[in-house]
């Protein structure tokens, strides 16, 4: 093989990265959850690793009504109010009514 050739190809050969296991992050809201007043609204995703479920099981709960219905902001952005979260929460009801179902 010509000299250049097996220069080129050698700086185009790329090594794989090592790939590091970062943490999985919390987000804010639910780090600080039992900071955050009454008065506060959280998103779907800080209900979902509050209680641990998947989202389908979040709009169950919610049409059960072991989980108070969300306030609407628009078409796509649903919040709860963290006083309402924590009363569920306190109560030990959450999954006394799907039990039946």
């Amino acid at each position: 093989m010509n000299e250049k050739l097996q220069a080129v190809t050698a700086y185009q050969v790329k090594l794989p990265r090592k790939r590091t296991a970062s943490a999985p992050t919390l987000p804010d809201p639910l780090r600080n959850f039992n900071g955050l007043p009454d008065q506060a609204f959280v998103r779907l995703p800080v209900v979902l690793l509050l209680l641990g479920v998947s989202r389908s099981t979040v709009w169950r709960l919610c049409k059960s009504g072991a989980l108070p219905a969300p306030k609407k902001l628009g078409s796509r952005i649903a919040v709860w109010q963290v006083k309402d979260l924590r009363e569920v929460l306190n109560s030990g009801s959450l999954w006394t009514h799907s039990a039946s179902a």
